[in-house]
C-alpha cells in the first residue's frame, strides 16, 4: 500500500528531480511534487498544509540551501527540510543540520532517503497533532468562559460565532431559524470587519433557499454535518444565483468549509458554518469533532438564552397586565368603599346595629382589595424602577399602635390577641405610608400563621437605629427558608393551605431597603417566628430641626 506524499523539491535538473522521485516511489509512497530554482518561486509555493516535506539541492545557480532553509522558517511553517546534493558534504551537511535542517544526503545515498523521508514526516505529523490537540483544548476552554459570560440572546450569538475566528477558522457565520424552515445570518465573524459587513449584505441581496440540496439548508434539514476540504469555483458556479451572486461568493475566498447543526434541546436551532481562505490549512475530517463540540456548546447556551428571554418576556407581560388591572380595578373599589361608608353612617344614624355590623365587614373586605391591588400597582412600579417615598416627621411608636387598632378586629377574629410594647419618642423622618405598609404586612402574616397564639410587637431604640420586632407563636419558618420568603411571590407554605399573593414580605422589604433600612426574620426560641423592621434614626436631628 502507498502513502500520498507532498513534495516541494528545490532543484535546478530535472533528471535530478526524476531521480528522487523514482527512489521515493520505491521506498512505498505515491509521490506528488512541485519543482522551485528561485527564492521567490519557492516563496510562491510555501502555503500552509501544502507541502509534506522540501528536499532541497545544495548548491542551485544564484541559490542555495542554507538560503532555502532561510525562507522557510521565515514563513513560520513546521515542513521537515532535507538536503539533497551531489556537492554536500561532511562540514556542508553538518552546518545547514546546525540551521534546521533534518537530514543530508549526497545523492549517491538516495537509498536511504525514503525511510529518513518517512520517519521526519510522522514527526511532523505527531508535532502537527500534539499543536492541535492543544490548540483544541485551549479553545474548547475558552469557550466556556466566553459563553458563560451572558444570557442576552443576541450577544450570545455574537460570542458563539466570534469564538473559532482566527484560531480554528478565518470566517464564522451563524445561521438561526425563527421560524423552523428559514435561515437567516445572524451573527459573523471575520477578521476584517469589511468582510462582515459584505457577508450580511450578501445574506440580505440573496437568503438562502431553504430547499438547497447543499449547504447550511441540506444540513438544517438532516441535521447531519457538512465537509467540504475544497472549495472548487465549479460549485460555486453551480449555487450562484447571478453573476453578481457568483462575485460575492468568489470574494469570500472559501477554500474549505465545514456546516454543523446548532442542536439545542428541543430541535435544530440553525447551522453553524467556518471556513478557511488561502492563509491557512483546509479542513480535515480530523477537525470536525472540535467544531461538533463548539457548536454543542453554543447551542446550549444559545438555548439558555433563548429560555432567558422568553422568561424576561413573560415577566414583562405578567408585570404589564398587573399595572393595568391594578389600575383598572382602583377607581371602582373608591367609589365601592366610599359608598360602603356612606352606608355605615346612614346605618349608624338610623340606630341599626345588625346592619352596621354587616356593612363595617363589607367595607374592611373592601379596604382589604384596595391594599391587594396597591400591592400590585408597587409591584409594578419595582419593575421599572425604585419605590418612591414621601418623606415627613413622624413617631414611630404612635404608627405602630395605630396599625394595630386596625387589626384589633382581625386579631380576635383569627384568635391572637395583640400585645405593644413601644419605646416612646421615636422620632424619625419617613414615608409614613410605607412603614405603615410595612408594619401591617409584618402583622398581618403574623396573624395568618399565628396559630391562634398571642403575636408581640416591640417598637425599640438603640440611638442609631429604630426596630418594630413582631413575634409570633405559630408554625415558624423553615431555616433554609428563611430568605425566600421574601421573594417576590415568594412562599414557605402552600397556598392551597394559606392564601395570600406572596407579595407583603417581598414589598415590605424593598420599602425598607428604600429607607436604608431592612427588614429579616428568624426562628423564634419555642417555636414560631420574629420579623425585625431596621429604619435608620439618623434623621431624627434633621427632622427636630425642620419642626423648630
Amino acid at each position: 500500500m502507498t502513502m500520498p506524499l507532498r513534495v516541494l523539491l528545490v532543484e535546478d535538473n530535472p533528471d535530478d528531480k526524476e531521480l528522487v522521485e523514482r527512489e521515493l516511489r520505491r521506498g512505498g509512497f505515491e509521490v506528488h511534487s512541485q519543482r522551485v530554482q528561485s527564492g521567490e518561486e519557492l516563496r510562491a509555493a510555501l502555503r500552509p498544509g501544502a507541502w509534506d516535506v522540501v528536499l532541497s539541492d545544495y548548491c542551485l545557480p544564484g541559490f542555495d540551501a542554507p538560503t532555502a532553509l532561510s525562507i522557510l522558517r521565515e514563513s513560520g511553517l513546521d515542513i521537515p527540510f532535507i538536503v539533497v546534493s551531489g556537492s554536500v558534504g561532511e562540514f556542508e551537511g553538518v552546518e545547514v543540520m546546525k540551521a534546521g535542517a533534518r537530514d543530508y544526503f549526497p545523492k549517491t545515498l538516495l537509498t536511504r532517503l525514503p525511510a529518513a523521508v518517512l520517519r521526519e514526516v510522522e514527526q511532523a505529523r505527531l508535532r502537527y497533532e500534539r499543536a492541535r490537540a492543544e490548540r483544541d483544548r485551549a479553545l474548547l476552554a475558552r469557550a466556556g468562559e466566553v459563553l458563560a459570560g451572558s444570557l442576552d440572546f443576541q450577544e450570545t450569538l455574537e460570542r458563539v460565532a466570534h469564538l473559532p475566528v482566527p484560531e480554528l477558522a478565518d470566517w464564522c457565520a451563524v445561521y438561526f431559524s425563527e421560524d423552523g424552515r428559514h435561515l437567516k445570518v445572524a451573527a459573523l465573524a471575520h477578521m476584517d470587519p469589511e468582510q462582515v459587513a459584505r457577508g450580511f449584505e450578501t445574506d440580505r441581496l440573496f437568503p438562502l433557499d431553504p430547499d438547497a440540496n447543499v449547504g447550511p439548508p441540506k444540513v438544517f434539514r438532516t441535521g447531519e454535518p457538512q465537509l467540504l476540504p475544497d472549495v472548487p469555483r465549479a460549485r460555486l458556479e453551480a449555487l450562484a444565483r447571478s453573476p453578481e451572486h457568483l462575485r460575492r461568493m468568489l470574494a469570500l475566498e472559501l477554500g474549505s468549509t465545514i456546516h454543523v447543526p446548532l442542536v439545542g434541546r428541543t430541535g435544530t436551532l440553525g447551522v453553524v458554518m467556518l471556513g478557511t481562505t488561502g492563509s491557512r490549512p483546509h479542513f480535515t475530517p480530523t477537525d470536525l469533532p472540535v467544531v461538533q463540540e463548539l457548536v454543542r456548546r453554543g447551542a446550549l447556551t444559545l438555548e439558555n438564552a433563548r429560555l432567558y428571554r422568553e422568561s424576561q418576556e413573560a415577566i414583562r407581560l405578567r408585570d404589564e397586565f398587573l399595572a393595568v388591572a391594578a389600575h383598572e380595578l382602583r377607581t371602582p373599589l373608591t367609589t365601592l368603599g366610599l359608598q360602603m361608608g356612606t352606608l355605615v353612617q346612614r346605618a349608624r344614624r338610623e340606630s341599626s346595629a345588625d346592619m352596621v355590623e354587616r356593612l363595617d365587614r363589607g367595607l374592611r373586605q373592601v379596604r382589604r382589595l384596595g391594599t391587594l391591588v396597591e400591592m400590585l400597582l408597587d409591584v409594578s412600579r419595582l419593575s421599572t424602577g425604585e419605590l418612591p417615598l414621601s418623606l415627613e416627621g413622624m413617631d414611630l411608636g404612635e404608627l405602630v399602635r395605630e396599625v394595630l387598632e386596625r387589626f384589633e378586629a382581625e386579631s380576635q377574629a383569627m384568635g391572637c390577641a395583640l400585645r405593644l410594647e413601644v419605646a416612646p419618642g421615636l422620632v424619625g423622618l419617613w414615608d409614613r405610608m410605607r412603614v405603615e405598609q410595612v408594619v401591617s404586612g409584618l402583622l398581618s402574616n403574623a396573624l395568618k400563621f399565628g396559630a391562634r397564639q398571642p403575636v408581640e410587637v416591640r417598637v425599640t431604640s438603640d440611638g442609631e437605629v429604630a426596630r418594630v420586632v413582631v413575634e409570633d407563636r405559630g408554625i415558624g419558618i423553615p431555616e433554609e427558608q428563611l430568605e425566600r420568603i421574601f421573594e417576590r411571590f415568594g412562599r414557605a407554605v402552600s397556598s392551597r393551605s394559606y392564601g395570600g399573593l406572596g407579595l407583603g414580605l417581598y414589598l415590605a422589604r424593598r420599602a425598607a431597603e428604600a429607607h436604608g433600612g431592612r427588614v429579616w426574620a428568624e426562628q423564634r426560641e419555642g417555636g414560631g417566628a420574629r420579623f425585625t423592621l431596621e429604619l435608620p434614626l439618623r434623621a431624627v436631628e434633621q427632622a427636630v430641626e425642620e419642626s423648630a
